[in-house]
């Protein structure tokens, strides 16, 4: 009997093993996954549920996953990420207001202006002509500047900085 037990130890503990680091590969996979799909998205309104179905994971469980793995909850960071390109796009672009919120799936432009200033400080025109001013270019030099309106999204070893 004692000879089966270390069998039975040694068997368990290389398949525990294989399981905790396949299990820890696949959900970092399906997370990153998400996050993709997130950046791919940021046009329209996307819930927990939808990100959940997209990694087969139930939503509850992925929620716990997602902010262990990247540290915020999914909603979060997805209104950061399109705060972020709203930042881009008033950097980069001459759009309005309103053209900005609709590109990021925002029906409500003053909604819109309310949740970038609570994510950033200060309202979108301030956000833009604090920029403006800061940088010293005109509106011809930003159309020629090297510019990618897509957010660089290349796995979850990069953490997205937010200021």
């Amino acid at each position: 009997m004692i000879a089966i037990e270390t069998d039975t130890r040694v068997v368990n503990r290389g398949a525990f093993t294989d399981k905790v680091d396949h299990c820890g590969l696949e959900t970092a996979r399906r997370i990153e996954q998400t996050v993709t799909y997130m950046a791919q998205h940021l046009d329209r309104p996307l819930q927990v549920a939808t990100l959940a179905a997209q990694a087969n994971i139930s939503p509850s469980h992925f929620f716990a996953l997602f902010k262990r793995r990247i540290g915020s909850a999914p909603m979060d960071y997805f209104t950061r990420l399109r705060m972020q390109r709203a930042c881009r796009l008033l950097e980069h672009t001459s759009l309005s207001i309103k053209e900005i919120a609709s590109a990021l799936g925002y029906d409500d432009p003053f909604y819109f202006s309310r949740v970038f200033k609570s994510i950033n400080g200060k309202a979108p025109s301030d956000y833009r002509a604090t920029r403006r001013t800061r940088s010293g270019k005109t509106e011809s030099d930003r159309a020629i500047s090297n510019y990618s309106s897509e957010p660089h999204i290349n796995g979850l070893s990069q953490r997205v900085q937010f200021t």
